[in-house]
């Protein structure tokens, strides 16, 4: 994030004073106001000041504006904000003597957060005209901005004319930069950036470094961010879950799935004191499934469940991702249903991955109408936006150009979930107990499904994984009875 704006000093206010917390500090009416009953009245009083005329002080302006934004974590409420700053705004508009670094940082990081980049250039300018001089905070603030909007030549222009506040910046103003410019694709600006900060010794930071290793993630440079990654181990940086997880995503994005592993095992040696959480193990999940390996995919996700940790809908919306890839329907249509039960409503993602699903089963001509009775059967709604399409023409056998055009029926998918096995839609998967236990199971082949054994990737005699080929089942019983499967 942008360097937080310095904590304005206490300060005594026009109006009297009073003491408050036992410290002896003196605080003015407004600030008491803010602490007794909250920042949403200390506004309301600000504003009633304003109208009569009345001065305050900007160390109190500048925390009442911190608490908003801080609040603002917890519940994003925009019309607070505009409201707030544009209180700001009249403060100094009728104090201009009390418009200080501080106070215009607390602007500027309003504007930053709330990605306004006109109102942010507006109050940089008003800062110039009254002389204010900004700080390297002030810097840190303003490339952060521009490097979210994209905006490349904005963030390389204030980085040369902020010659002063540059030479003052620290690891957290060097750290808003480098990521302004991975954001904006500039990695070997970034790289750049970094190298002459290892000339003043200020490089030795985790944050610095994973941002620059998804840099290389973006580029699809594997070996420069395993160098990087392996550098931190040189330079005494330490390792944390941000890290590995950064530097595995740059594995799965270069489809380097063995070196994401390599780097997962080295994740939960013994010797590690760093954990793997959701985020390490869906892009351990997603690298399986982009490689088409639906049972290792399968695999994490229990393990997943094992560690005590929630599958969340980008775990299941990258399964049945991966379903599409193995051309697995029944596996798709179980970990539907499990989603379901877990209490989460599929999103338009969900919808177009099950079109696709559908399609590549043969439902060419009416794969929405199978997907819409798919969420009537779990009592959902036909997701907004998506028009309820017009059946095809008929082909031989009645379907649309010789297509199943008869979608899984309610009782049909009924009698297939109510055969799922006990341990839920990824049942018949053993559960490692541990993540060493998963890697050690990762070359494995998986049991054998027993009779009604719920679903998963098709299994050939041997226990060897394929691409699903009629005949298939689900449930133990032929996919062609259930009306899945073209006839």
């Amino acid at each position: 994030g942008a360097p937080p704006p310095q904590q304005p000093q206490q300060h005594a206010a026009g109006g009297g004073a009073s003491h408050c917390g036992g410290r002896g500090a003196p605080i003015s009416p407004l600030e008491d106001l803010m602490r007794r009953r909250g920042v949403d009245d200390a506004w309301d009083a600000l504003e009633e000041m304003l109208r009569a005329g009345l001065p305050t002080d900007r160390f109190t302006v500048s925390r009442m504006l911190m608490k908003t934004l801080s609040d603002a974590r917890r519940f994003w409420d925009p019309a607070k904000i505009h409201r707030s700053v544009a209180l700001v705004d009249r403060f100094v508009q009728q104090q201009p003597e009390e418009a200080d670094e501080v106070l215009f940082n607390a602007m500027l990081d309003t504007h930053c957060r709330m990605k306004d980049i006109e109102g942010l250039e507006s109050t940089f300018q008003k800062m110039r005209e009254l002389k204010v001089e900004p700080s390297h905070v002030t810097l840190g603030i303003l490339v952060k901005a521009y490097g979210q909007s994209c905006d490349i030549k904005s963030v390389l222009r204030l980085w040369d004319e902020m010659e002063v506040q540059r030479l003052q910046a620290n690891a957290v103003t060097y750290g808003c930069m480098i990521n302004a410019c991975v954001k904006c694709g500039q990695t070997e600006k970034a790289a750049q950036i970094f190298d002459e900060m290892k000339k003043s010794k200020k490089h030795c930071n985790t944050i610095l470094y994973t941002t620059l290793i998804k840099g290389c993630g973006n580029d699809k440079d594997l070996a420069k961010a395993l160098s990087l990654f392996r550098e931190m181990k040189t330079e005494e940086v330490p390792y944390n879950t941000i890290a590995y997880n950064s530097i595995i995503d740059v594995c799965i994005k270069c489809s380097d799935v063995q070196a994401a592993e390599d780097i997962f095992r080295e994740m939960i040696a013994p010797d590690s004191n760093v954990q793997p959480d959701l985020i390490t193990y869906s892009t351990l999940l997603k690298g399986y499934c982009q490689v088409g390996n639906l049972d290792k995919a399968l695999q994490v996700a229990e393990t997943i469940k094992a560690c005590g940790l929630k599958c969340d809908e980008l775990v299941y919306n990258t399964l049945m991702d991966g379903c599409v890839k193995a051309n697995d329907l029944s596996a798709g249509v179980g970990l539907f249903a499990e989603m379901m039960q877990s209490g989460m409503r599929p999103s338009s993602i969900t919808h177009s991955i099950f079109l696709r699903l559908y399609q590549r089963n043969g439902y060419k001509g009416n794969a929405s109408d199978a997907v819409a009775q798919l969420y009537q059967h779990h009592g959902l709604e036909r997701p907004h936006g998506i028009d309820k399409p017009t059946r095809g023409r008929k082909g031989k056998k009645g379907g649309s150009d010789g297509f199943q055009t008869s979608p899984p029926t309610p009782s049909s998918q009924q009698q297939a979930s109510s055969q799922m096995p006990p341990g839920g839609a990824l049942g018949r998967w053993p559960a490692a107990a541990s993540p060493s236990m998963l890697l050690d199971g990762l070359g494995a082949a998986p049991a054998a499904p027993g009779p009604m054994s719920g679903y998963g990737p098709m299994l050939y005699p041997g226990g060897g994984y394929g691409i699903m080929s009629s005949p298939s089942t689900y449930g133990g019983q032929p996919m062609e009875r259930l009306g899945f499967g073209p006839p």
